[in-house]
């Protein structure tokens, strides 16, 4: 007769799920989804910001990792809009292509709704809450501006959600903003600027091989490097 050996059992390995949400968000937020490597193209989002972070985010020297899941918080809420809300508005296209060239440089993107009807663009923004809400801000505004010259647009308008609750605030409070050809023209120098510094100094691969310095903005102030 045989003596069976006892079984013996391996706990199974528990699913490290803040693993699998950080590999899930960056699948949603492909880093290379914005990233432009020659010197002239620039998405709006970028060119909105400082010339140094302008010159970060269109190269991909930016890590974005402790911070996708803010970004896909935000992505979600432009997707509820445009699902939900999209139908309501007849004459509105969301998700707009653009493409628009001036002056030796490339403004490339997606408005996120865009009104035919009222010639009018208008930028969704994300908020935790309305603590310091001060709008607008100019890299908002800037943002908008390049939108409005791609389409031809002659009025902006942001919508401000607030994630918590959806609660709606909007720039201007009732109605829009016209376009202010001097602001677009100064957001052309910014480009150009940054376009000069790339082609004279390349890509940094280092932190002290970056052409621009920091400034005291809020993202010069909280940046973090893909080679840090």
């Amino acid at each position: 007769m045989t003596t069976q050996e006892p079984m013996t059992t391996t706990e199974p390995e528990p699913i490290d799920f803040e693993a699998r949400l950080q590999t899930a968000l960056e699948d949603a937020n492909d880093d290379e989804s914005h990233v432009e490597r020659d010197a002239e193209t620039f998405h709006p989002s970028q060119i909105a910001a400082c010339e140094r972070q302008a010159y970060l985010g269109k190269l991909g020297l930016k890590d974005h990792t402790d911070i996708l899941g803010i970004f896909q918080t935000g992505t979600l809420i432009h997707e509820f809009i445009e699902e939900y809300v999209g139908p309501q508005l007849a004459d509105a296209e969301f998700e707009k292509p653009v493409e628009y060239e001036t002056d030796g440089v490339r403004f490339v993107g997606h408005t996120d709704c865009y009104d035919a009807e009222r010639n009018a663009v208008t930028d969704f923004k994300s908020r935790n809450g309305w603590y310091n809400f001060d709008p607008p801000k100019d890299r908002h505004l800037d943002q908008v501006h390049v939108y409005m010259a791609a389409t031809g647009a002659e009025y902006g308008q942001i919508v401000y959600v607030s994630k918590g609750d959806m609660e709606v605030r909007t720039y201007p409070e009732d109605g829009y903003f016209a376009f202010d050809p001097d602001r677009f023209a100064a957001i052309v120098e910014r480009a150009k600027r940054v376009k000069q510094a790339i082609e004279t100094d390349g890509v940094a691969e280092s932190a002290d091989e970056i052409p621009l310095e920091k400034c005291d903005c809020f993202m010069c102030g909280s940046e973090t490097l893909a080679f840090d």
